[in-house]
C-alpha cells in the first residue's frame, strides 16, 4: 500500500467526515456536495467515453508511448497531464462550491443580483455579503424548510419577523406598537410603495430590494471606520443608535478603539442580557448575527452574488 493511497483516501474520508459532524442541516448539506462530486465524476466519464468514439482511430497510449522517447516529447506529456489534473481540480472546486450555497438559494440568487444592481449600483459592500445576510435571517442554520424561504415567519406575541431578511414589527407588553420597519422602509422609499404585510410573504423581489435599502442607509454611517461591515451587520441586526451608543462607550474604555468591531466595540454590548430565545439574550444574538454572516456564511457565496 503506497502512501499516496493512504493520504488520498484516508485524508478525504476524515475531510468527509468534517463535513457531516459540522454540517448544520444534519447531514444535508454534505450529501449535496456529494452528489455534486458524483455527477462530475460521470461527466469525465462521459468526455472520455465521447472522446474514445469521435477519435477511435487515435491510440493515446502509442502517441504518449512515442513521445516519451525524446525529452521534449515526455516534457510535453508530463505538460498535458498537469493541464488535466489542473482543469478535474477547478471543475471538482467549482461544484463544492455550488454544493456549499444551498439549493433552495439557487432560484433567489438571479433575483438578489438584480435587486442589488438597480437599488444600489456599484455598491462598496461585497454582494456576497447579501447572500450570508439571508442565509442567517432565513435559519439555513436551523431549517431546511426555512431556508432561503419568503414565507419564514417569526412570530412570537411581541414580535413578528416577515421573509428572507426578517423585517420586524414589534409591540410593547399593552399591545402598543414599538416599530414597524416595513412601514417605515415602505414610506422612505418610493421604490416599496407595494410593500405590505398583508403581501410581503409572497413578494422576495420587494423582500430582497427593502433590505438592499436598509444596509444601503447604514453602510455609509460607517464608512469612516475601519470595519464599516461589521457595524452595519451589527446596525441590521439591533439599530444604527445602539451602535452608536456602544461605539461611544468603547471610546470611554480602556484599550478599546470605537472605530473597530472586532475585539473592540463588540466586547462592550449595551443590549440586554436577559434569555430572550432558549438561553440567547438580544448582545448574544448581535454579536453572534456579526460574526456568522461576516467571517461564516460571506465565503459560501462568494462568486455567486
Amino acid at each position: 500500500m503506497r502512501f499516496r493511497y493512504v493520504y488520498m483516501v484516508g485524508g478525504s474520508l476524515a475531510v468527509l467526515a468534517a463535513l457531516y459532524f459540522t454540517d448544520p442541516d444534519k447531514g444535508v448539506m454534505t450529501g449535496m456536495a456529494a452528489l455534486a462530486l458524483v455527477a462530475n465524476v460521470l461527466a469525465v466519464a462521459a468526455a472520455h467515453f465521447s472522446r474514445k468514439g469521435m477519435f477511435d482511430y487515435l491510440d493515446l497510449e502509442a502517441v504518449m508511448r512515442e513521445a516519451m522517447k525524446s525529452p521534449s516529447g515526455a516534457g510535453r506529456v508530463f505538460q498535458g497531464v498537469c493541464l488535466v489534473i489542473a482543469a478535474l481540480l477547478l471543475l471538482f472546486g467549482m461544484s463544492m462550491a455550488r454544493a456549499a450555497v444551498p439549493a433552495q438559494a439557487v432560484p433567489y440568487l438571479p433575483v438578489l443580483s438584480a435587486e442589488l444592481a438597480k437599488t444600489w449600483p456599484g455598491a462598496p459592500v461585497p454582494g456576497e455579503y447579501f447572500g450570508a445576510l439571508v442565509h442567517h435571517e432565513s435559519a439555513c442554520a436551523v431549517s431546511p424548510r426555512k431556508c432561503w424561504n419568503p414565507a419564514v415567519r417569526l412570530k412570537t406575541p411581541r414580535e413578528e419577523g416577515a421573509g428572507l431578511g426578517q423585517l420586524t414589527r414589534a409591540w410593547s407588553k399593552t399591545g402598543a406598537l414599538r416599530f414597524d420597519k416595513l412601514a417605515e422602509m415602505r414610506q422612505a422609499h418610493p421604490a416599496l410603495r407595494e410593500l405590505r404585510w398583508e403581501s410581503v410573504y409572497q413578494r422576495a423581489d420587494l423582500q430582497l430590494r427593502t433590505m438592499v435599502l436598509m444596509v444601503k442607509a447604514d453602510y455609509p454611517r460607517f464608512a469612516g471606520t475601519a470595519e464599516p461591515l461589521a457595524f452595519t451587520d451589527a446596525a441590521y441586526n439591533g439599530g444604527w443608535g445602539g451602535v452608536q451608543k456602544e461605539r461611544r462607550a468603547c471610546g470611554m474604555t480602556s484599550g478599546c478603539n470605537p472605530q473597530r468591531w472586532f475585539g473592540h466595540v463588540e466586547r462592550v454590548c449595551l443590549k440586554s442580557t436577559a434569555a430572550l430565545y432558549g438561553q440567547r439574550s438580544a448582545c448574544d444574538i448581535n454579536r453572534h448575527h456579526v460574526r456568522d454572516v461576516l467571517l461564516v456564511q460571506m465565503p459560501r457565496y462568494r462568486g455567486f452574488v
